[in-house]
This record gives C-alpha cells, structure tokens and sequence, in this order.
C-alpha cells in the first residue's frame, strides 16, 4: 500500500503539520507512519464489531418468536414452538365460540364463528410467528425488529378461512336489511292539501369490504363490527324542508281568522293555498314560503272596505214642543292600517306566525264634536225632498229599502262633516239583517242582475243623493248604475242617481258645506220611499239644466229566462226590462252672489234587456 496516497496518511499529515512544524523530516515521518497503523487498526475493530453484531442478530432468538408478534389477539414474544401452539390453540377455541357484533348505526346483528364455520390453521399460525423477524439479511432484519417495538406485529390473518357460502348468505341477508334507495325530498301544496315526501339517503352494503372487517375482527378477537356502508345523499337535506314544512302545517291546522272591529273574515286553507309559491331549496338554501302580493292586497282592500267608515252622525228627531232631540250619540268612524295589516295577513298565511287569529290594526277617528243643545239646532226647512217607489217588488228587497231607511232616519250632518251613505248604513251582511235580493253586476263587460245581499239599497242611496244634489251641497263620490232605471227620474229629469255596493268600494258621499245642520227624514211607507232634508235656509241658490241626452243605443226587446232556485218550481218573475242606453249630462250651478260653481254631471247608460227568472 502507498501510504502517500492514503486518505488516512493524507488526514494525519495535514492535522500533525501544526504539531510538529519546525521537526527535522525523517522525524515526522515516522510518526505519521505510527499514526497510521494505529488508524487502521481502529477502523479494523469498528468493522469487526459491526459484523459480529449482525451475525447476533441473525443467531439471536433462533426458535423463539420475535418480540412484538402478536396473533388471534396474543402476544407470542419470546415464545418458542411448542408454547406459541399451546397459547393460539386456546385463542382459537375462544375464536371458534365468539359472537360478533355487526353494527349499523343504533342497529345491530349478532352472528357467531360456529355459524360461519370457522376454522383456524395453528400450526400454520406458528410457523409465520416463528419465521417472522428471522428471515432477511441483517440490516433488514434490524428494520423489522425497530418496527416491531413501536406497534404490534400481528401474524396469521390468512391462516383463517369461513364457509364462504354462509358468510355470503349472511351479508345477502344483511344487505336486504340495510339497502335503501335515495328518496328525494318533495314538498307541495294545493287546494286538497300538503303534499310532503322526506327526503331519504340511499344505502347498500359493501359486502367485500365488510366481509374484510369480519376476517379482521375473528383474527384479532374483536367483538364487533361496523359495518361498511356507502351512503347516497338526497341533493336537498330534511333540514332544507323542516321550517317550510311546519309552517305549511301550522296553515292547514285550522281557517284563519282576520278581526278588525269586531268583524271577522276567516281565510280556510284551501283558500290560502292557492295563493302560496314553495320555493324549493337550491343548494345549501332551505325551502321557503311566499305569498301572492296582490292576492294579500286584494284581502287587504276587501276588509278596508268593511271596516273603514268615517264617524257616523248623531241621530235626532222632534221631540215634544217641536224642539230637537238627541236619540243617539254619533259613533267613531275607523280607518285599518293597510301596510301593518297586510304584513301580518303575510306572516299568518306563510305560517310564519303560530296564531290563526290576527287582530288587524285599526285607528279610531274620532266623531265631530256634538252640538250642545240640540234644541237650539234650526232645522225648521225643507231644502229639498225625493220620492221613489219600491212598491209590488220582492219582499226581500221591500225589507231591504225599509231597513236601510230605518237607519238613516235621523241623521244629523254638522256643517264641515262628510256624510258617507255606506258608513251611516253601516255592513250590509246578512248578519246584520239584511236579505239576499237582486242587484246589477258588471263581468268582463257583461252586465247582469245577480243575487245580492241588500239588493235594492240602492235605491234609497239613489232617493238620498237626488235632494242633496238639487240642495247645492257638494258631492264627494257618486257612482251612477249600469243601466237607466226609469223609476229612478227625479221630476221627469233622468241621470241623477246612484249607486252603492260596499263590497267593491261604491259610496255615496256628500260635504254639508254650508252654515248650519242638516237633518234626513228618511221613511217608507209600502209603497214610496222618501227622503226630506231639513235645515236653516241656504246661503246659495241652485240651478239645474234639463238633461242633454245624446248617443242613444236601442234595447233589443228579447226576453231572456233565467233560471234560479229562489222561486218555486215553474214561477216567473221579471227582474229587468229593456231600456235604452244613452249618454246624458246634468249641469248644475249654485249661485252665491258673485261665486258661481257649475258642474257637470256626465253619465253613460248601457241599454238594459228583458230577464225574467223562472224557478227550477
């Protein structure tokens, strides 16, 4: 070997220069010379070592299972053959006798090891227990071993084997149990009802991986299983459904009942289905509920209509000596508040609240503040007076003309006050005792004469109007009828009538703008219903221009049977005549001195036709 070229002798060199800088040459040769073999001979004994060691471990524990080799659940370190068989053939006997949990979440199945037929290789067991650790050149080995002293080396899994066709039968069984097919959810309702479908996750059972688990469990002496399921989720969750789904319900539970003013209008749930959207869940957003806008709008506008009223005049009539009286105290008038309303008919129809009884909100406007004595009050003038005949019609609508002028009767309008024909009347219900007669109606053009709660009113709304307007009070509202009724011509003169229907928001209202009170007679007699307004004598006269009639259409004289089970079977009755349709403008002036109002009073009448009912 040339020790010039020597890593050694190139290392010791270069650390002896600083030692033995300034020593003659053949001197520091030498020591490097003795420097070297000693190195040599270190790294000699290092590897010596090294190899010994390996050849220990290759040598060491032959005949005894390594340590850390675990099998059917017993830790076989340091065993030798004959005591490993010993130790698993008892494990196996438990094994063979043990029952297995199988678990599905709060469900479970037991099958035991007899039943799968079980059998275990011992002596199989043995052999990779023994040979575990003892095979492998010897860094491998020392791999192994390192490995083993961390977690349990557990051997002999496939020296166990099953009846293949009872565990397969097993799992079918298990698989029939557990298999679910994906249910998506659905959630829908009509007029018949909610239509609800919860959504269900699919299921099957992985038989392989399951079948894996068990192999596993009898290897190790484990009592239980979880089972190894796939799972198919619905796209919507049930938590998606659950808040519309309730409200849904709380809508269907019972009507709704909306009150204001001591009136109630229940909204039945069929009603209120037809009326409300689903929105279903779209991604991780729940279902929700929404009602129609209009449709709430419209109920809104319905109560409003029954309830608002502006405050009703005091009643009064002569008393002994001839001086006024009061007979009742003038009522509130009520006005509902429409934007609150419909935000809790929204929350009551969309279930967002759990009451089926809204209390609507209404505010109370106050009546004009009363004369002190009323027998100081001058209504000693007629200022104008109208008579119309009702007589030889239905009897319901006789009742209805009688009662309406019962409760006009003694109306006393102060002067500023509005007088409102449908709040003096107040509801025109049934309940309130008024008859189902006859009254025209207009549909998509088409006009009818239709069974109506207090049919014929107005004709006394017609009879009120007629010495107001010749009286120069100032009209407010007034809706003319359809058609031309000729009973209805104030001293010969045609277009001065009017219309009223509560239900859609006809009113006929008047201002007593002048100085002093206005007392109404309204009575009926049978025959003639009249109306005579009394008062102090008017600041103002009136004139009024004959009727200008113009665009006249000609009825057609056909008549037309209706039938109707409001008669006896066979009977007829005429409910209409044909008349003329025409256009016809009234103008009328009231003159105070130098002030002049005119006013045009512009009406369009279709032509009426001949119906005659005929009872069924």
């Amino acid at each position: 070997m040339s020790t010039a070229s020597s890593p050694i002798r190139r290392f010791i060199d270069s650390a002896g220069r600083s030692r033995t800088n300034g020593a003659p040459a053949a001197e520091h040769d030498a020591q490097l010379i003795r420097l070297e073999r000693i190195a040599w001979a270190a790294a000699a004994t290092i590897l010596l070592l090294f190899l010994v060691s390996i050849i220990g471990v290759q040598l060491a524990g032959r005949g005894e299972v390594r340590s850390g080799v675990h099998a059917l659940g017993v830790d076989l370190s340091g065993m030798n053959s004959q005591q490993a068989a010993e130790a698993l053939t008892l494990a196996a006997n438990t094994h063979t006798s043990q029952s297995l949990t199988l678990a599905d979440g709060d469900r479970a199945w037991t099958i035991t090891a007899a039943n799968l037929g079980l059998v275990i290789d011992v002596d199989g067991i043995v052999d990779d227990a023994l040979s575990t650790g003892h095979t492998g050149y010897g860094p491998t080995r020392l791999a192994i071993l390192w490995r083993f002293k961390s977690e349990p080396y557990v051997v002999g899994g496939d020296r166990l084997s099953v009846d293949q066709v009872r565990l397969s039968s097993q799992l079918a069984s298990l698989a029939g149990a557990i298999q679910q097919t994906r249910v998506d959810g659905q959630l829908a309702v009509d007029s018949t009802g909610i239509t609800w479908v919860a959504p269900a996750t699919g299921r099957a059972l992985d038989t392989q991986n399951t079948q894996a688990e068990i192999m596993s469990a009898l290897a190790n002496g484990q009592t239980e299983v979880a089972l190894v399921i796939h799972e198919d989720a619905p796209p919507v969750s049930l938590a998606q459904y659950i808040d519309a789904r309730d409200r849904l319900h709380r809508v269907w539970d019972a009507p709704i009942e909306l009150v204001a003013v001591d009136q109630t209008w229940p909204l039945t749930p069929d009603q209120v289905s037809k009326h409300i959207t689903i929105v279903q869940p779209v991604g991780g957003n729940p279902a929700q509920l929404k009602i129609d806008k209009k449709w709430v709008d419209a109920v809104v506008q319905e109560i409003s209509i029954g309830v608002d009223a502006t405050p009703q005049s005091a009643r009064a009539w002569w008393g002994d000596g001839g001086r006024l009286v009061k007979t009742r105290d003038a009522k509130a008038g009520h006005t509902l508040d429409a934007d609150k309303s419909a935000a809790l008919i929204q929350a009551a129809t969309t279930g967002e609240s759990d009451s089926n009884r809204v209390e609507l909100p209404v505010a109370t406007i106050a009546p004009p503040t009363q004369p002190a004595d009323f027998g100081a009050i001058d209504v000693s003038t007629i200022l104008a007076s109208s008579s119309t005949t009702y007589g030889g019609g239905l009897p319901e609508r006789s009742h209805n003309i009688e009662l309406a002028a019962s409760l006009l009767n003694g109306a006393l309008v102060l002067p500023g006050q509005t007088f409102s024909f449908n709040s003096e009347v107040g509801p025109t219900t049934v309940e309130a005792g008024w008859q189902i007669a006859y009254g025209i109606a207009e549909s998509n053009g088409q006009i009818t004469t239709v069974p109506a709660e207090a049919g014929g009113i107005c004709q006394v709304a017609t009879t009120v109007f007629q010495p107001v307007f010749f009286s120069g009070f100032r009209i407010d509202e007034r809706a003319s009828h359809s058609y031309w009724i000729p009973r209805y011509a104030y001293q010969g003169n045609v277009g001065i009538d009017a219309a009223v229907e509560s239900t859609v928001g006809l009113d006929m209202r008047w201002t007593n703008d002048g100085p002093s009170p206005v007392l109404l007679e309204v009575y009926a007699d049978g025959e003639d219903l009249t109306v005579n307004l009394y008062g102090a004598p008017l600041p103002w006269r009136v004139e009024v221009d004959p009727p200008i009639i113009t665009n006249v259409v000609t009825a057609d004289p056909t008549v037309h049977y209706q039938e109707t089970d409001t008669l006896p079977s066979g009977s007829q009755r005429a409910i209409e005549h044909a008349q003329d349709g025409f256009d016809v403008t009234v103008t009328r002036r009231v003159i105070q001195g130098d002030n002049v109002v005119s006013e045009n009073f512009s009406t369009t009448y279709a032509p009426a036709q001949n119906v005659v009912l005929v009872g069924i």
